[in-house]
């Protein structure tokens, strides 16, 4: 049986984790934490090849440490929320019963960058798909488990979030990681900016919260606090 992971990130493309919340699964890991990256496509749609971005990946996930990872095929640019795609899903969270998924912000303005539709899609189809995998006669393959909570990544300037976690030591790394993806950001006459513009984001995110880098997330309910001194 899979060793059950505390923290399993799901993106839509190779890479998405890597900028999302990379930093922070390898903080967590640090912290004894086991956490995982599922990757529901093989971005066959950007530069590069299926096998080289699969090879890619592999080495980011090394640099961040993940105890798990798997990904799927389920269509660059094609990616959608429906019954087959939350079955597939929702087997992964019961193989690996994570406590916390950590999924893209759904609620974003469709267009280039982070308002990719495979992105919306891929966070309603984890939600849906960690909210049913707990249904004891739901068709996923694995027994039922119940996620504790859904982290969101991926936030519009404008969303404010929910909180944020300083990455200060491992930012860098998780940077060095998404520079193995070379075929999407290394591409000769087509120089890349998104460290510079990533570095510029995680460091304001840090600044309101008195470190040098952050990495921000949404959750949409209110957490319960018996006190909340601690917390400040």
């Amino acid at each position: 049986m899979t060793e059950p992971l505390q923290y399993l990130g799901i993106g839509a493309h190779p890479d998405d984790i890597e900028i999302g919340c990379g930093a922070f699964l390898l903080k967590m890991k640090r912290r004894g934490h086991r956490t995982g990256m599922v990757i529901l496509t093989g971005g066959d749609m950007g530069s590069g090849t299926p096998e080289g971005r699969r090879e890619e990946t592999g080495k980011a996930a090394r640099d961040l440490e993940v105890d798990a990872l798997e990904i799927l095929d389920l269509g660059d640019t094609r990616l959608v929320d429906d019954h087959d795609s939350r079955v597939v899903v929702a087997a992964l969270i019961r193989k690996y019963r994570p406590q916390i998924v950590l999924a893209p912000y759904y609620g974003i303005e469709p267009g280039r960058g982070r308002g990719h539709a495979d992105h919306i899609a891929c966070g309603h189809l984890a939600t849906h798909a960690a909210n049913f995998a707990h249904l004891e006669k739901y068709p996923a393959q694995g027994s039922p488990h119940a996620v504790k909570k859904i982290f969101y990544y991926f936030l519009q300037p404008y969303l404010k979030p929910s909180f944020i976690v300083p990455v200060d030591e491992e930012f860098p790394i998780a940077m060095r990681a998404l520079a193995h993806h070379g075929s999407q950001f290394d591409r000769p006459g087509r120089p890349s900016t998104i460290q510079a513009r990533l570095e510029a984001s995680a460091a304001a995110l840090g600044a309101q919260v008195e470190a040098r880098y952050g990495q921000a997330f949404y959750v949409p309910d209110v957490p319960r606090v018996e006190d909340p001194l601690g917390m400040f």
